[in-house]
């Protein structure tokens, strides 16, 4: 393992001389199940994302944004506990962000933007969808262990002895995981029921239907046979992968920028003061120049994924014949080498303070001794969306998320640590193992992406005369 900005850089680039590692390849369920997560193959990598761009172009996102803003207001009224609370400034029950609410609101937003529906899962209704983020992290838990341990041979796919097809010999059901298989059994049903809507409007000729992320990989072709770029298993897959990674890595920032507002009150301030003097009203913050020019917003945002980072581990990938040089060390062929992005978040000689939340440390600032060039330093050392051929194709819809519900929570709700929170959910514990002891920093445990659980905050309707919201009235 490596543990430097530059051996990040050098790895990851469009230019190494590496490949993904047959690691990925346990994360296959049988010999078609290709997306481009789990192929090691670069030209099935580049065939496989290409579409994936489409899906998450600027038009897409200017489509998807209503549906994303939608389900925020949503959220921030049932976190208000709805009409138990209209007309009143009283504080709303306490509600814990990780593994319930923030991972059910960015659950619904995926539900919307890939699939065309919200799945309603923060609605206060019985709904058994509400344990489909929950599945995620007992899938993430068992996988992870198996994708990294000895026994199972790099040289095959990993899980086609766990999960082939739903008709599971006893053998199999005893030794696949229920949540893993109801995982799959939810995934299938999402993408038949789309591609039967779409197969519909293609025979009635109708242009009608929503233009979700789907829409744009059903509808995606192989730029050298003209047919589909996409197999049933192939999209399958790629479902996989956007529920898997599209909720699992916002729900993670998300949780961590909420426990650190909850912990300072000059950052609550200083972020509350320029979100609430920059929009008139919450109805104004959305995507565009104004939302763009809101740098604490922004530094705030990039320090909270700095400080949880949502895919803690290395991305393994192996040195192909020739050799690598990285960060001035030689590597032969065949070697598997890979930076775990927590240890380059907290690189000490890059980030000088790298346990202190500091959103500063982004904004260039002479009086507080903050250079341009500082802030290029860090720039290039930061990747919470990775580099190169495997770069993140759904980043700006990450970060438009982020900034919408933290600028319209802040900007029609205060926000506190509830008084009563004497559990301190999603801090560090003197108790806990060495180096997840930190009261001050959200904590994340590693299973290929990050499991969570906390932080409890509360809400309550904005009024200009009330007190500080992290007091105690």
């Amino acid at each position: 393992m490596i543990a430097t900005p530059k051996g990040y850089r050098d790895i990851y680039n469009s230019k190494a001389n590496v490949r993904k590692a047959k690691w990925y390849e346990v994360w296959r369920r049988n010999d078609e199940d290709y997306s481009a997560l789990n192929t090691t193959d670069p030209q099935k990598h580049m065939a496989l994302r290409k579409p994936l761009n489409s899906a998450f172009s600027e038009r897409s996102l200017r489509s998807s944004e209503p549906f994303i803003l939608k389900n925020v207001d949503r959220w921030i009224e049932l976190m208000l506990d709805g009409e138990k609370t209209k007309g009143t400034t009283k504080w709303a029950t306490p509600k814990n962000l990780g593994g319930e609410w923030v991972d059910y609101l960015v659950f619904d937003i995926l539900g919307d933007l890939c699939f065309g529906k919200s799945f309603n899962t923060i609605e206060p209704k019985e709904n058994p969808l509400r344990q489909i983020p929950h599945i995620i992290g007992e899938y993430l838990q068992f996988m992870y262990p198996v994708s990294i341990n000895s026994i199972f041979p790099q040289s095959r796919t990993g899980t086609d002895f766990l999960v082939s097809d739903y008709k599971l010999t006893l053998s199999r059901h005893v030794v696949t995981p229920k949540p893993v298989i109801n995982f799959y059994k939810f995934l299938e049903e999402c993408v038949e029921e789309r591609k039967e809507q779409e197969q519909s409007l293609e025979k009635e000729n109708s242009s009608n239907g929503r233009k979700d992320m789907f829409h744009y990989l059903f509808h995606a072709k192989d730029s050298e046979t003209g047919g589909p770029a996409f197999s049933d298993s192939e999209l399958l897959a790629t479902a996989n992968l956007l529920v898997t990674a599209g909720s699992d890595t916002t729900a993670t920032a998300l949780c961590s920028a909420f426990f650190h507002l909850t912990r300072d009150q000059r950052i609550y301030d200083k972020l509350a003061k320029e979100i609430r003097e920059t929009f008139p009203a919450v109805e104004d913050i959305r995507s565009g120049p104004t939302l763009s020019n809101c740098r604490y917003l922004q530094a705030f945002c990039l320090e909270a994924m700095r400080m949880s980072p949502s895919g803690p581990s290395e991305l393994l990938r192996q040195v192909l014949p020739g050799g690598y040089e990285v960060d001035g060390h030689w590597y032969p062929a065949s070697t598997l080498i890979g930076v775990p992005s927590y240890s380059v978040h907290y690189h000490q000689e890059t980030f000088k303070d790298p346990f202190v939340f500091r959103p500063e440390r982004w904004i260039s600032n002479e009086e507080l001794g903050v250079s341009t060039e500082d802030v290029a330093a860090l720039q290039l050392a930061f990747n919470p969306f990775s580099i190169g051929p495997g770069q993140c194709p759904g980043k700006n819809i990450a970060l438009l998320e982020m900034y919408t519900v933290l600028g319209r929570t802040i900007h029609a709700c205060d926000v506190r640590r509830p008084v009563e929170d004497t559990a301190d959910l999603g801090a560090g514990r003197a108790e806990y193992m060495w180096g997840r002891r930190n009261r001050n920093q959200y904590q994340v445990l590693d299973a290929f992406l990050a499991l969570r659980n906390g932080p409890m905050i509360q809400l309550r309707r904005r009024s200009n005369a009330q007190s500080s919201p992290m007091g105690n009235d």
